[in-house]
């Protein structure tokens, strides 16, 4: 969906409206020229899209969400936001009435379902709260607002409490299941050769290099360079707009390699081959998935994953709904993890592309296992 459509989709007010018309007195202090709510919306989401893709999509589906509420249920904009606003908000938000569940909350898609169910309270209402403060953010700092409605929200602290987040990774016993089944994957009759190969080159370098979601999706192997002393690099766009450079080791070089030679690719650099390809081409060229297809195509292996009975010491079931949980983001966390075991934590932050190292002393951890060993004699 691009910009101004979604403006058009919510039937945001224009400047015609005289209930929504800018005040002629803020058009002297407003930093953006924006005279309505929906210039100001496109401004900020065009912003968030130079960010990454993912970043948009999330921004996108939030504020629609909070702006169709706003102008349905309030009859309110931008301007006129308070806290207690966004207090009731939130309420909504977790107690959703049954109209919000169904189609045609959105005049311009009919057919679209906005909430499929209420928000947890917690990590999910952080992340929402997040979203918000980030948009009013940007209306006060281009002065389109007097203020910022949204610091004052109370977030439930799982993101910012040290100690209290969980990192979800691959323990020892699950990795060598997850390694397991990529072999067993290659084997099945159900699936195909070419299916089993695509699978095997994404795992090889979402966990080769520590890759989020969107680093993934948003390169191509135009984003390999030859670096100084005969290798090769990853030059990777992550989170932030920061830019840092992942050294290809010989390994890697040679899967990719061989992966495109399945499709008469030569060589290793050069084109847009993506680093996370679709199943079929598309006007003779081979697509990349989008952030929303790499994770159906997860949820379709960790699915064989925990499908699988044998060769793991826990419960059938445990190991099954374990697999079933896990995101994507795990082969990354998995991945850190087991770099910290070789890599001082200095070097770790600049291969993960961490601001904070405080952000990647979460991966120097020690195994649950060795704990549970460690204290089985302590007791009184």
């Amino acid at each position: 969906m691009s910009l101004p459509a979604l403006s058009k989709l919510l039937l945001l007010p224009g400047g015609d409206h005289p209930h929504h018309q800018s005040d002629l007195s803020s058009l002297n202090t407003d930093m953006t020229g924006a005279v309505n709510d929906s210039e100001i919306l496109t401004l900020f989401l065009n912003k968030s899209a130079a960010r990454s893709g993912e970043t948009l999509r999330r921004y996108e589906r939030e504020i629609l969400r909070f702006s169709a509420w706003l102008y349905q249920d309030m009859g309110a904009t931008y301007k006129e936001v308070r806290l207690k606003h966004l207090q009731m908000y939130l309420h909504h938000l977790q107690n959703l009435p049954d109209r919000w569940l169904k189609k045609g909350i959105l005049p311009g898609q009919p057919e679209r379902i906005l909430f499929k169910a209420p928000i947890k309270p917690g990590k999910s209402t952080d992340q929402i709260i997040d979203v918000l403060s980030s948009f009013f953010s940007f209306l006060e700092k281009n002065r389109y607002t007097p203020g910022n409605p949204a610091v004052s929200l109370v977030r439930s602290g799982e993101k910012l409490a040290r100690g209290t987040s969980i990192v979800r990774f691959f323990h020892e016993e699950e990795w060598q299941h997850l390694l397991n089944c990529l072999e067993l994957h290659r084997q099945s009759e159900r699936i195909s050769e070419s299916e089993s190969a695509r699978t095997r080159y994404i795992i090889m370098l979402g966990y080769g290099l520590g890759l989020r979601e969107s680093e993934l999706t948003g390169h191509s192997c135009n984003d390999i360079h030859p670096d100084i002393e005969g290798g090769y690099f990853l030059s990777i766009l992550g989170k932030g707009r920061k830019r840092r450079q992942l050294p290809l080791n010989n390994k890697l070089i040679e899967e990719i390699k061989a992966f495109r030679q399945r499709f008469h690719y030569e060589g290793l650099l050069g084109d847009d081959f993506p680093l996370a390809p679709r199943t079929r081409k598309i006007q003779g060229k081979i697509g990349g998935l989008s952030s929303r297809g790499l994770r159906f195509w997860w949820q379709s292996f960790m699915d064989f994953c925990a499908s699988q009975s044998n060769g793991m010491a826990v419960s059938n079931s445990l190991r099954a709904s374990r697999f079933k949980a896990m995101p994507f983001h795990a082969l990354r966390h998995t991945a850190l993890t087991h770099l910290a075991r070789q890599m001082d934590i200095e070097d770790l932050a600049i291969f993960a592309g961490h601001d904070s190292i405080n952000t990647t002393s979460q991966y120097y951890h020690t195994e649950a296992r060795r704990l549970k060993q460690m204290t089985e004699t302590h007791f009184l």
